[in-house]
């Protein structure tokens, strides 16, 4: 594994509505390794087992140290992100389905987004819960550091809070078509005030639903580049929905502060990694 790759591992059949999958680093490094998270339209639950010193995120210029073992980055926006990795990466990233952090942790997604908190100060009550299920260092194998997650989630998911139906139904009409469907056509096929749909989703996913489906489109036309970079991007674009090459290149402009050629030219190991197996492991999965 080089600095900066994942493992990618789906989440077990009975979590996958609180919980889409595990990214798993452990290693040592030759030099600190800087890794700048993108929007992916999710929330996540990490699990630092290696050395804290050193380890801390910077958010739009500022410095927030992190002494806790688990936090919850939340949505990105427009945020500047970096993540400074000194000396290992030790970390099992994992990716909650658009209502998890509600559903399992009890927190609304606006809560957390363009942040990072750590679990302790957003719910201190479920910190001694991870406390019992997650002990192993550096030393454990990814199936058994992915066995401690398991065993957390399904404990949460005993006192997970009701769906938002409304809400888990727009989710899955997004996902179902890559985000390329209008926020309009959700609400006439689930015949709720758009209004209404925005105030709910925003709080509960963290985004407006409109934000949602475009970094879908996004995220799915990169990852099948990454995958296969010969493929005509004009093509790609607007089978994901976007009107031309141009809109989708205004699109990345906004969410990633590039075009799609300097991204894709950019040194993005992490996310590479990830966007790379999206379409095996999200809901339009293919082998």
């Amino acid at each position: 594994m080089d600095a900066g790759e994942i493992d990618i591992v789906p989440a077990p059949a009975h979590l996958q509505p609180f919980v889409r999958r595990y990214m798993y680093a452990n290693q040592r490094l030759e030099k600190p390794l800087l890794v700048r998270p993108k929007p992916t339209g999710y929330t996540y639950f990490a699990n630092c087992f290696g050395d804290l010193p050193g380890y801390r995120f910077v958010v739009d210029g500022q410095p927030v140290a992190q002494s806790s073992r688990w936090h919850l980055p939340g949505q990105i926006i427009d945020h500047d992100i970096a993540v400074h990795h000194p000396v290992g990466h030790h970390m099992l990233y994992c990716e909650l389905s658009a209502t998890g952090l509600y559903r399992l942790f009890g927190i609304a997604g606006e809560q957390t987004t363009g942040r990072a908190p750590a679990l302790a100060e957003i719910n201190p009550a479920i910190e001694p819960v991870a406390r019992r299920h997650f002990i192993r260092g550096p030393a454990g194998s990814r199936d058994e550091h992915i066995a401690e997650a398991n065993g957390f989630f399904s404990a949460l998911a005993q006192h997970a809070v009701p769906a938002d139906s409304a809400v888990e139904a727009a989710v899955g009409w997004f996902e179902s078509q890559n985000g390329a469907i209008r926020v309009a056509e959700i609400c006439a096929r689930l015949d709720i005030d758009p209004r209404q749909l925005n105030r709910r989703f925003g709080r509960i996913v963290g985004v407006k639903p409109k934000f949602f489906g475009q970094i879908l489109q996004i995220n799915w036309v990169v990852g099948v580049l990454y995958r296969n970079d010969t493929t005509a991007l004009t093509a790609m674009a607007v089978e994901a929905g976007f009107h031309d090459q141009s809109h989708f290149h205004r699109a990345m402009k906004r969410f990633f502060n590039e075009g799609p050629r300097d991204f894709l030219g950019s040194d993005h190991l992490l996310f590479k990694t990830f966007l790379g197996a999206s379409r095996r492991f999200g809901p339009t999965a293919q082998p």
